[in-house]
This record gives structure tokens, sequence and C-alpha cells, in this order.
């Protein structure tokens, strides 16, 4: 009997390494995927500010265009266009012509 509870402490022990070697493993492994886990959400991080950053400009650009359309359906553009690429005036304005 006594030899048998040698061997059975002598198994244990395996026993006892080999639970602490997988859990070692486990242990390396998951803190690996941790660091890889944490450098992607760095990346994510950085990836959401610029894309925040870009649409803040895409809005501001909005912004202008609808000044600009907004200016381009105005009196006040028609008249200068009407000026300047038509050449028309109003009847009471004065014309000067440069001679040839």
């Amino acid at each position: 009997m006594a030899g048998r509870k040698k061997q059975l402490s002598m198994g244990n022990r395996f026993g006892m390494y080999a639970i602490a070697i997988i859990v070692f493993v486990m242990l390396v492994a998951l803190l690996s995927q941790s660091w890889s886990l944490r450098a992607e959400n760095a990346a994510y991080a950085a990836q959401i500010d610029d894309l925040q950053q870009e649409l803040q400009d895409e809005e501001v650009r909005a912004e202008e265009i609808d000044e600009l359309s907004e200016y381009l359906n105005s009196d006040e553009y028609i008249e200068k266009l009407a000026r300047e690429k038509l050449g028309l005036v109003y009847e009471d304005d004065v014309i000067y012509r440069a001679e040839k």
C-alpha cells in the first residue's frame, strides 16, 4: 500500500505540473491577444477621429455649396452676369466706349 500511495502522489504531481503548464500557456495566449486587440482598438480610434474630421470638413463644404447656390439664384448674380457676359445695361446708364 505504501508503494501505491507513492505512485499516486507522483501522478498527482505530474497532473499538477501539466495543468500549471496548460494554464500558463493559455495565460500567455490571452495576454498576446489582449495586446493585439489594444493595438487594433487604437487604430480604430484613430480612424474614427479621421472620419469625424472628414465629416466636419464635408459639412463646411456643403454649407459653402448652399451659399453659392443661393448666390447663383439671386438677382444680384443674374444682373452681374447680364452686364459682364451679355453687355446689357439699364436705360439710364451712361456707356463710355474707347476709340479704336
